[in-house]
């Protein structure tokens, strides 16, 4: 096996691909990046058996074969190395020799038969997604996702066809609620049933639009496949059944208070920081006009901001967790939001005032 390939070339795809490759893992293989050098063109591979990548490149093969290096010590290398041209040479027991420029390395590598087979993607029947609204999709609902190992079925993002073309994510750790609806496809897809993306894999998803306008996307057996033009990834699906969320969004809210987003972010940022380090806990007490945002903590002392805004309605106090309604805030893009209440023991809903296809529902604190 001898091949070149330009060192940027490869970096850029190695650093897409490490970030798939768990550290610590059960065979030694899994911790290997899969190269197969083929007609004018490298294959690229890495997988933890739950999230696969694959990525091709154009390069110059002199002879075609299969190798498996350390993720770590061939990132390390490459990164070092100037921007020129690698040669890759696999030599007898598994040696190779990687040169660039005057720099020469002779590393260890593993038999590439005992790397895990990958599914393939080229059979897989594609429905292509607008990239930058799938992306706008993830990136409001993966922060609500929950990292309770316990919690499995609620330790990713769930997917679901709506109707007449609507697609709905939404994620939840017992606390919040994030869901966003779009229309994302260029063609209706046959889902019958929802599907819960682990957050790892949507993390992959996300790398991997970036810079494209469209990404296919196939649902088959428990996985998901995705391509664009040089790059496959598979994801697979947790088998667990999604609760039944709608019972937590709120119904007749009655109290309403329009203010700017910027305004509640900054005042949330500042007060938060005398806020007790567990908790993160916030009063808001919301009269017309006014919105005071408090925090107290015996340790440390107690800090206050105010916030002009549109309310009409009775007075009222209720507590929050900070950094909950943070995380909704920094993700949103308007620049008005709607806050709505029933009362203190009640979930509040965020959403924009103008986009009202993203909803975020925020369980009360006792403060």
């Amino acid at each position: 096996m001898k091949f070149s390939i330009p060192r940027d070339q490869l970096l850029s795809a190695l650093q897409k691909i490490a970030s798939v490759i768990e550290k610590k893992h059960t065979m030694e293989i899994l911790g290997n990046i899969l190269f197969d050098a083929r007609t004018d063109q490298l294959i690229l591979s890495g997988t933890d058996l739950e999230v696969g990548i694959q990525m091709s490149l154009d390069a110059k093969v002199e002879q075609i074969g299969k190798l498996t290096l350390s993720t770590k010590h061939i990132l390390d290398i490459t990164k070092e190395l100037p921007n020129q041209m690698m040669h890759f040479h696999l030599k007898p027991n598994h040696w190779v020799e990687i040169t660039c420029n005057k720099a020469r390395f002779n590393v260890v590598s593993i038999s590439a038969e005992g790397f895990p087979g990958l599914p393939h993607f080229e059979e897989k029947n594609y429905v292509y997604a607008n990239s930058d609204r799938l992306g706008e999709m993830i990136d409001k609902t993966e922060f609500a996702v929950s990292t309770d190992a316990t919690r499995y079925h609620l330790n990713g993002v769930y997917l679901e066809v709506l109707g007449e073309g609507l697609i709905r994510m939404t994620a939840t750790d017992g606390h919040r609620l994030s869901y966003i609806d779009h229309e994302i496809f260029n063609k209706l897809i046959e889902l019958k049933r929802g599907v819960v993306i682990p957050k790892k894999g949507l993390t992959e998803l996300h790398k991997l639009i970036q810079g494209t306008k469209n990404i296919g996307m196939s649902f088959e057996k428990g996985y998901l496949y995705a391509k664009t033009e040089n790059s496959f990834l598979f994801i697979r699906l947790i088998e667990a059944d999604y609760p039944d969320y709608r019972q937590v969004i709120p119904q007749n809210l009655d109290k309403t208070a329009r203010l700017r987003r910027d305004d509640l972010l900054g005042a949330l940022k500042r007060v938060s920081l005398m806020a007790h380090e567990k908790s993160k806990g916030v009063k808001l007490n919301i009269q017309p006009g006014l919105m005071t945002v408090a925090s107290s903590n015996p340790d440390m002392g107690e800090a206050r901001d105010e916030i002009n805004l549109e309310y009409q309605g009775e007075s009222f106090e209720i507590g929050f967790n900070a950094k909950y309604m943070l995380d909704c805030l920094e993700v949103m893009n308007d620049e008005e939001i709607e806050f709505n209440f029933k009362d203190k023991t009640k979930p509040g809903l965020i959403q924009s005032a103008r986009h009202k296809n993203h909803c975020y529902v925020i369980m009360p604190m006792r403060i």
